[in-house]
């Protein structure tokens, strides 16, 4: 008797929640949808975390027979999604065969930045690229929060390279996604000032270094670190030019350097 293929599984996490199984879309409830997704973004587990992930509120007791009805329920509706091996009396684990959205993109995201940079729709998705949109539990809050630190190192490092290559305005279209991403990330206005400097655009450079510096002020009451103002003192010092801007002449919109302080705001 010739056994039939294992069925191909395809879960998407980003923007939104689908599976599918050999390119047909499955119904899934949503309490067994949680239990896929933690084994998805979490890996195998114990059954005792898993309970008590997914069922804090409940008993031990409770939770423990929530899990099993889980298990239960995709064992029967979806057969071949969870790990035969991997799922026993003490652990759970998706199959192997299970193709997860967000995880081939993090695969992507460790080549390095010059294979990235070179095809714009792998990352352009990571503007839009939402983990789970919607869901407020506090475990997907961390695994969003993760996610997203992910994403704008990622776009820190297609910056840093096109920088380097001399491809400010591509610098410049990376930097401005990391930072709507994570607003008071010091390396990605870093990176757009250096873009802006690398255009010849002093004026742009000093409105950036203004407007993150008052929104950081304000924000948690602390200004730059002395590394980034003197990247900007050292431009202003070395064009040699008073243009006004806001009003004031570069030297007198910098601040005093004595008035920066050091960079204590949680920033990567």
């Amino acid at each position: 008797m010739v056994s039939s293929p294992d069925p191909q599984w395809s879960l998407t996490l980003l923007n939104g929640w689908t599976l599918s199984r050999d390119g047909r879309r499955q119904k899934v409830a949503h309490r067994q949808q949680r239990l896929i997704t933690a084994l998805a973004l979490l890996g195998e587990r114990p059954r005792t975390f898993l309970s008590g992930l997914l069922w804090p509120d409940s008993s031990d007791a409770q939770a423990a027979v929530g899990l099993r009805v889980s298990i239960w329920h995709i064992n029967h509706e979806l057969p071949g999604l969870l790990d035969a091996d991997g799922t026993t009396e003490v652990s759970v684990a998706l199959s192997e065969q299970v193709l997860v959205d967000v995880t081939e993109l993090e695969r992507e995201l460790h080549a390095p930045a010059s294979e990235l940079s070179d095809s714009y729709p792998r990352w352009e998705r990571l503007r839009t690229a939402e983990l789970l949109p919607g869901w407020y539990e506090d475990w997907i809050l961390a695994e969003q929060e993760r996610f997203r630190a992910v994403r704008t190192a990622a776009l820190d490092s297609i910056a840093a390279f096109h920088l380097s290559q001399g491809n400010a305005e591509e610098s410049k279209a990376a930097t401005t996604v990391a930072i709507s991403l994570e607003p008071f990330r010091e390396s990605s206005y870093q990176l757009l000032i250096q873009a802006h400097l690398a255009t010849g655009d002093l004026v742009s450079a000093l409105r950036t270094y203004k407007s993150y510096s008052a929104e950081l002020r304000q924000e948690f009451g602390v200004g730059p670190s002395p590394s980034l103002a003197k990247l900007i003192r050292h431009a202003v010092g070395a064009s040699g030019r008073q243009n006004a801007v806001g009003g004031l002449p570069f030297t007198q919109a910098l601040p005093s350097s004595h008035n920066v302080m050091t960079n204590r705001r949680p920033t990567a």
